[in-house]
């Protein structure tokens, strides 16, 4: 038996939003209420917060020996950024989907699940986007991978001009299909139109996921003198799932906390960590979700959006994540909440100082304990 302590924090109740002081007792890759002998491994955190582990519900982990630009590896932001489990937001579609376990489960200690892409992302030549051609979307590719993978938590479909090119809305309308037929969430990116965003966000469902939500880009959720359109708020309202997807240009502060001024919810944090923001504007989670900190959302919020929400968005809790359940996998997340003020820049370029930052210190993933050792 491989055992596991982490003493001396404070454990965070997601559901309820509180915290206790107590020690996680971690017996062989489960949550356990004590253990008969001292662990195999004490970590001592000394008044950090112990929290469920952090998912990240949005990032590019998946490379292919076929693709023009490789990928991160998952451990640079998950494990060595103190998070334990990355989303890969659909880098791979059904023509590359199952070398994945193959270059990203054998080499990484990070958990990671994916969204499948309804396209043919990352491969070299396609002219148009990868979803900018029916012959380049696999509706039965897709669905018939779910049968294959259980890791696969919902279809990924990219509803901008730079991606679905004239084919435009069809592209959602092939994913919406593919996600109603494996019976999974469909995860929606907006971005520069066409496709309108009033037309895509008219086609997602209740649990479905809209990602880059609060963009800087003309003709988003923002209209005539910055209020919120309807078409947003219709969606919301019926329960469609509110995600960052920060990225290299997809998050503003200006319409993040005008879209809060109205009463418009995030309810999932996620990064869009990939290669070309790992050093400036994303470059981890914690950062992104000191951003939102800084713009209002309360503590619990911001931890809750980057666990019980994303667990709950994708069907993760059976597996553990979201809470510390005994006899469930052990997933946990230390980090502190410094007052150190900090700089920080939206994918807009707009700086702003930052009253504090949430550090990350280290990351349990099963009975393995892994120091945050990478820049935050």
């Amino acid at each position: 038996m491989t055992t596991l302590t982490i003493t001396g924090g404070k454990r965070f109740d997601v559901a309820a939003g509180t915290t206790c002081e107590g020690d996680l007792h971690i017996a062989d890759d489960v949550v356990v209420e004590t253990l008969d002998r001292p662990a195999d491994r004490v970590v001592n955190v000394r008044g950090a917060f112990v929290a469920p582990g952090f998912i990240d519900l949005h990032t590019h982990v998946f490379s292919h020996p076929l693709f023009a630009t490789p990928r991160l590896d998952a451990d640079r932001i998950g494990t060595r950024q103190g998070v334990a489990c990355v989303v890969d937001a659909g880098s791979s579609g059904a023509t590359t989907i199952d070398a994945f376990p193959r270059f990203v489960h054998e080499t990484q200690q990070t958990r990671v699940f994916a969204f499948i892409n309804i396209g043919s992302p990352g491969l070299p030549n396609l002219g148009g986007g990868h979803a900018s051609r029916p012959d380049l979307c696999d509706l039965p590719g897709v669905v018939h991978a779910f049968e294959r993978h259980d890791w696969l938590v919902g279809v990924k479909v990219l509803a901008s001009a730079s991606h679905t090119g004239s084919f435009g809305i069809e592209a959602v309308k092939l994913a919406r299909k593919a996600a109603e037929l494996v019976g999974k969430p469909m995860m929606l990116h907006i971005g520069n139109a066409p496709p309108l965003i009033d037309d895509v966000l008219e086609l997602l469902r209740p649990g479905d996921i809209v990602t880059h939500t609060y963009h800087g880009k003309v003709g988003g959720v923002l209209g005539y003198r910055d209020r919120v359109i309807p078409a947003f708020r219709d969606a919301v309202e019926r329960g469609v799932i509110v995600d960052v997807g920060h990225g290299r240009s997809s998050f503003s502060f200006r319409v993040c906390e005008t879209a809060f001024a109205q009463g418009l919810p995030v309810h999932t944090i996620s990064s869009d960590l990939h290669r070309g923001n790992l050093d400036r504007h994303a470059v981890s989670l914690p950062r992104t979700m000191s951003k939102l900190r800084a713009l209002g959302m309360s503590l619990a919020d911001t931890v809750r959006a980057v666990t019980l929400a994303p667990a709950g968005a994708v069907g993760l809790e059976h597996l553990g994540f979201g809470s510390f359940t005994i006899g469930k996998p052990a997933y946990a997340t230390v980090f502190e909440e410094t007052a150190e003020p900090w700089q920080v820049e939206d994918a807009e370029g707009e700086l702003r100082t930052v009253p504090g930052r949430i550090e990350t210190r280290g990351v349990a993933i099963g009975s393995s304990y892994y120091e945050r050792d990478a820049p935050l």
